[in-house]
């Protein structure tokens, strides 16, 4: 069976030395500052109260999930194996003093939810590990899109499994895709006999040795996991990057298999990316290779549910890269016009993932983005009637980033005196089944299979 691990590491905030500030508050202080001296004052106390995070997820576990870290500063680690049965639970009360109470439940979509209690002065830290598997995982196109087809058989060598769950297998309209593993680390991987019969097989991805036949194909998986990927990257100016997510009514999985298909929030996706893209390089961000070790990316949602990568509901994102970790937003969208509703904004720039803050924007609000060396690289500021945003950067005129209807057109103003003036209006037209996206630039070409940009 499979086994992977939901990590629970549970730190307490120690005790301040006389005179002396908690890693806590120092942690918290980092978080509004981003200040580099602030960040180091921060390592040092944590340090100083003998925080061992270099143990984690490697330490043998007891009988009852618990590892025995460094307990004199209350540093415990909970281990809860994931099975491959949806409904799965486990509950108990952990340590001498019944104070810790963790609870979870495998959901059907291989995710897990889980609750706890502890001490107020505990904080929380969550991950992932895998256990000693080898895993593999191909992508099988189909030669003509259609829904309702059967998942596909494979005949595997003893000792290989298909991963159950549609985050590691499944079918859609145009493809299936397949996860294959078996106990141990490092193992080469098995030939496969694929039958699907009904359906013709135009290729597979993420393998070799690739024959197609009548009833199916036969080959030797060679990627990690399945290429379920479906975007393209538009090409890097200075520090700005961006990327497009390809959608196809059929190939919706995951949460947003629940939903009607977000024809408006894709469109309004789209325009928004190229709109912002165009915003930020008149801002001059094209024109540095990086934001003090840091970089602008721009892109979009997954509906496809690619390994298990749930983005949902639609939204599209402004992240910030740094040395130190990552700012991201998240903007969520009315399906009605594209209109933002809210931004979930989370703050990545941490150790361990300890100091992660979640943070809730609505329109109307402002969000200051740090370079690496935390200083403000720039602002944006939501406009309150949900249709966009302006863009401030220290030194520079604003940009807005706006559109009545965002699924219908966005568009880029500057400033013109105590009004604004347009710049550019940005459409785009996005063919997933030819792989052509029309922009005001002119056409980009795709692999329809991956995203893969043509020349």
């Amino acid at each position: 069976m499979k086994q992977l691990y939901l990590v629970l590491v549970l730190i307490s905030a120690g005790l301040a030395v006389a005179g002396q500030e908690t890693a806590a508050a120092l942690g918290e202080r980092f978080q509004k500052t981003r200040a580099p001296a602030d960040k180091l004052a921060w390592y040092q106390a944590l340090e100083r109260e003998g925080h061992d995070f270099s143990k984690r997820a490697r330490t043998p576990v007891d009988a009852r999930g618990i590892y025995k870290l460094n307990r004199t500063s209350r540093l415990a680690c909970l281990v809860f194996r994931k099975t491959d049965r949806a409904g799965d639970s486990w509950d108990e009360d952990l340590g001498s003093d019944g104070t810790l109470h963790v609870e979870w439940t495998r959901k059907p979509n291989g995710g897990i939810d889980y609750s706890y209690s502890a001490p107020t002065n505990w904080d929380v830290f969550v991950t992932a590990y895998p256990g000693a598997v080898t895993r593999y995982g191909v992508k099988v196109m189909k030669a003509h899109p259609r829904l309702d087809d059967p998942m596909p058989q494979a005949t595997l060598p003893d000792g290989w499994r298909v991963v159950p769950g549609e985050e590691h297998s499944g079918v859609n309209v145009r493809e299936a895709y397949l996860t294959l593993e078996r106990d141990g680390t490092n193992l080469p991987p098995p030939q496969v006999e694929l039958s699907w019969p009904g359906v013709a097989v135009r290729t597979v991805y993420g393998a070799s040795n690739v024959v197609v036949s009548a009833t199916g194909a036969r080959f030797i998986p060679t990627a990690r996991k399945p290429p379920t990927s479906f975007s393209t990257p538009l090409p890097r100016q200075g520090s700005v990057s961006a990327s497009l997510t390809h959608h196809l009514p059929g190939m919706q999985a995951g949460p947003h298999r629940t939903v009607p298909y977000p024809t408006n929030e894709i469109k309004a996706v789209a325009n928004f990316v190229f709109a912002l893209r165009e915003a930020f390089l008149r801002l001059g961000f094209g024109e540095e290779k990086s934001i003090a070790n840091g970089n602008i990316w721009l892109g979009g949602f997954d509906s496809n549910f690619p390994n298990g990568h749930t983005d949902f509901p639609a939204h599209f994102h402004i992240i910030v890269n740094a040395r130190d970790g990552s700012q991201v937003n998240h903007f969520y969208m009315r399906p009605e016009d594209g209109r933002i509703t809210w931004n979930c904004y989370q703050d990545m720039s941490n150790v361990m993932d300890v100091w992660d803050r979640v943070t809730e924007y609505k329109p109307g609000d402002e969000i200051p983005m740090y370079d690496g060396r935390g200083r403000v690289a720039f602002t944006v500021k939501m406009l309150p009637d949900g249709t966009g945003f302006d863009l401030l950067r220290p030194g520079r005129p604003p940009v807005r980033v706006c559109g009545t209807r965002p699924c219908d057109a966005v568009n880029v103003y500057e400033p013109n005196g105590s009004d604004w003036r347009l710049v550019k209006s940005i459409t785009i037209t996005d063919d997933p089944v030819k792989g052509i996206l029309s922009t005001p630039e002119g056409t980009i070409s795709y692999d329809p299979d991956t995203g893969r940009r043509l020349p």
